[in-house]
């Protein structure tokens, strides 16, 4: 299955560990992520966050719940959060959002890396770059 990488920079007004605190939160995937409706499920797996995520994505002129298997970690001195997200359909997301110190808080260079399979990856793309706009504006407006 072929990759598909999508990239944003942003910048959000708090230090680059408390906005990867908050993202390491599982509550906070339902406020940032513009699809996801509830989280459950919430336990610690190897140095990991592990949940299940409840995703609501639009089909045509219905809505489509799906659940999705979540694994978040911060990584560097907390400066540097990373989601992993398994879906329905052989999907995968790999989020890597690093932090860097910034005189206005910090920015933040935001990699997702999609995986599926090739009668998917057009609409899922799509559909991970509206979350990663969506993600880098509400983190902004919720940690100010």
């Amino acid at each position: 299955m072929a990759s598909v990488v999508l990239q944003h920079q942003f910048t959000v007004p708090a230090a680059p560990e408390v906005a990867v605190s908050y993202l390491m939160k599982p509550s906070s995937y339902v406020e940032l992520n513009g699809f996801v409706i509830a989280v459950r499920d919430i336990h610690e797996e190897e140095g990991a966050t592990v949940y299940t995520a409840i995703e609501r994505l639009p089909v045509l002129r219905w809505h489509f719940h799906s659940a999705l298997k979540v694994r978040v970690r911060s990584e560097e001195a907390g400066t540097r959060f990373v989601m992993e997200v398994d879906g329905r359909g052989g999907v995968h997301v790999r989020v890597v959002t690093k932090f860097t110190s910034a005189p206005e808080g910090a920015v933040a260079d935001d990699t997702i890396t999609l995986t599926a399979p090739a009668l998917l990856r057009s609409y899922t793309s799509k559909q991970a770059r509206v979350g990663q706009l969506h993600r880098a504006q509400a983190l902004a407006a919720r940690i100010s």
